[in-house]
């Protein structure tokens, strides 16, 4: 009898994490890789696992149980700021999905807080085409070189737009009909130039979204892949230093992002969903940053200020004069 429930404690305790990592290792269906975008899968799954032998456990041992696993699941999901070391005039970088907010009035503290910050680089998603308008219009006296996201005269559109206090250079659009949910650009810092992605794929509700936002990743992927050289040395060529940004759509937790970003690294915050009755230890690192190992990710935090969107905003310096 004994043995018995050290088998049982054993299964409740360890199945229940054994059962998410497979589950991670499958890409598809959506709706399962979807599932296991969240470590907290595992407290269903041991409700699951529970039921099945509830005849053989007090309710304490069930409490004790799904404790356990609750907070194996908060350890493995808590990526809320990332702050390793302190940067020697750091690159600053602000990203937010803003979700299409139109009220200029609810715009109005983040063209502020913008403005006072001096970033290096602005990543905007979710844009609608009039507040593209009001931002340019607030924003291009103080970052005078901005991506719009679109271009009429190659019949694209997207939601994206991007702001630096650098110049932009060889700005592409990946089209996918007359949307572009992956830009490509090299940014002109004054001490070198960096491969920029900028991107901003559909949430994958469906399969069809999935698909799409699946098709986005991987030409991605192809661009990082076939990376453009730095000829300015006849001599010798070099890879220029590359950096990804935008919200992807995909969780930290997915195992398709540890093969889309090989050869680069990342620090995680939880960005994801901005809702007062969620904490954010329960949420999702769906606004991504990823740099080439050649250089370093000194901080990055989120800021809480912006309500209004159900994504957070997120802070990174960068080392990038390595």
């Amino acid at each position: 009898m004994i043995e018995a429930r050290l088998v049982i404690a054993f299964m409740l305790i360890l199945l229940p994490s054994l059962i998410w990592y497979l589950m991670k290792q499958v890409h598809s269906p959506w709706w399962l890789e979807n599932l296991a975008s969240t470590p907290f899968s595992l407290v269903a799954i041991y409700l699951v696992i529970m039921l099945a032998f509830i005849s053989f456990l007090s309710i304490q041992q069930a409490i004790i149980y799904f404790s356990i696993n609750f907070f194996l699941a908060l350890y493995l999901n808590n990526t809320v700021i990332f702050n390793n070391q302190d940067c020697a005039d750091p690159v600053s970088i602000f990203q937010f999905n803003i979700k299409y907010q139109e009220d200029g009035n609810q715009l109005t503290p983040l063209i502020e807080h913008l403005i006072k910050e001096r970033y290096d680089l602005i990543a905007l998603q979710g844009v609608s085409q009039r507040s593209k308008r009001q931002l340019i219009e607030k924003l291009s006296p103080y970052f005078p070189y901005f991506i719009s996201g679109g271009s009429t005269e190659k019949d694209v559109t997207s939601d994206q737009l991007l702001f630096s206090r650098y110049a932009f250079a060889n700005i592409s659009y990946v089209k996918d009909g007359q949307h572009a949910f992956l830009i490509t650009s090299q940014w002109q810092l004054p001490f070198d130039e960096i491969n920029l992605y900028s991107l901003h794929p559909p949430s994958p509700r469906n399969e069809e979204l999935w698909q799409t936002r699946n098709k986005t990743l991987y030409q991605l992927k192809y661009a990082l892949n076939n990376l453009p050289l730095d000829t300015l040395s006849e001599e010798k060529a070099s890879v220029k230093k590359s950096l990804v940004i935008g919200d992807l759509n995909l969780s930290k937790h997915s195992k398709r992002m540890n093969i889309l970003k090989e050869g680069m690294h990342s620090r995680s915050v939880n960005s994801w969903p901005n809702k007062p009755y969620i904490p954010m230890l329960f949420g999702l690192a769906i606004d991504q940053l990823w740099l080439s190992n050649s250089a370093s990710i000194c901080a990055r935090q989120r800021i809480n200020q912006f309500t209004w969107s159900d994504h957070y905003a997120i802070k990174t310096q960068l080392n990038l004069k390595k």
